[in-house]
């Protein structure tokens, strides 16, 4: 890739972080699937046929899962202007098990901690920009990435933050959560996530004080199988998610957070409720295939529509 001004068409939604290859389990065996959050969610945002407004940002290598990556991106119209190709291996990621969620990461000198930063070019016309995964806590490119992230704050962008708590690195992420703290407009976390960045402490009682101390934060909390909640100031919804075939929950959650940006950016006179229950509905979609599944715009609209055509006949 190179720098400098570009012609092309702006994106209005960056997605900042990893693109990794997830090895997943399955009953014979082990399947290959291009993963890492933020990849997921850029991937999750084109599902919903935003695609051309949607770049990834970060660093991919020059091994064929590279090319995997690349070839999935072009398919599906993802922006890769701002993916620098960097000489490296992809990294790996072994999920053991998805609920609970058991992982191992090969990730030593991998493309994506590559990760330099972007020109200013990258930034016309964006309107929100995710940072998320474990990718953001790499060396050398985690400094890189709150560089970013403080940029996009002082750009007056919307940034979206999901930690994705991993216990392997529990004292790494939790300095990194609060460095991403105060630029955060829009934050990402489960009840798991809380319990590993406050270890020993009420998972509730840390998110109150995370509200105290930053007013600022519109935090869209899953509950797992109990659905979700989306808070802002005072105010708060809930929604109990959408009954489907689960057949694993591996990006349930970036297929989420894919869905309220999308809704956030292209769709701002939704009410929270609605912009809620369409995220909601994204994440209930990804589970119904193996691996992170983005499902289609078509798809979680005709989910909405039955779960309302259900509650009027109630």
């Amino acid at each position: 890739m190179t720098r400098g001004e570009r012609s092309a068409p702006a994106s209005r939604i960056l997605s900042f972080g990893g693109a990794v290859i997830d090895f997943v389990a399955t009953a014979g065996g082990w399947q290959a699937r291009p993963g890492g959050s933020a990849w997921n969610v850029a991937l999750g945002l084109a599902g919903l046929e935003a695609g051309a407004q949607t770049a990834f940002v970060g660093a991919l290598g020059d091994d064929p899962f590279a090319e995997t990556l690349a070839t999935q991106a072009k398919g599906v119209g993802l922006d890769l202007r701002f993916a620098e190709r960097v000489r490296a291996n992809t990294a790996l990621s072994v999920i053991h098990n998805s609920d609970p969620a058991l992982y191992t990461f090969y990730d030593h000198g991998g493309a994506d901690s590559a990760f330099a930063g972007v020109d200013g070019a990258a930034w016309q016309g964006v309107q929100a920009a995710y940072f998320g995964g474990v990718t953001l806590l790499r060396p050398p490119a985690d400094a890189a990435f709150v560089s970013c992230a403080q940029e996009a704050a002082r750009r007056g962008v919307l940034v979206c933050y999901d930690p994705n708590f991993r216990p392997a690195y529990a004292e790494k992420q939790r300095k990194t959560f609060h460095e991403y703290l105060p630029h955060t407009g829009l934050l990402k976390v489960s009840q798991e996530d809380l319990g590993g960045l406050f270890p020993g402490r009420d998972p509730q009682g840390s998110l109150s004080q995370l509200l105290r101390d930053f007013p600022q934060l519109t935090v869209l909390l899953t509950l797992g199988r109990g659905g979700a909640r989306l808070i802002q100031g005072d105010q708060g919804w809930e929604h109990p998610g959408f009954a489907v075939g689960v057949v694993d929950t591996v990006g349930a959650g970036d297929a989420s957070i894919a869905g309220l940006l999308y809704i956030t950016v292209f769709r701002p006179e939704w009410p929270p409720a609605q912009r809620l229950a369409f995220a909601l509905a994204c994440g209930a979609l990804a589970c119904t295939r193996r691996g992170a599944h983005a499902p289609p715009l078509t798809d979680v609209l005709h989910l909405l529509h039955h779960r309302t055509l259900q509650e009027e006949h109630l």
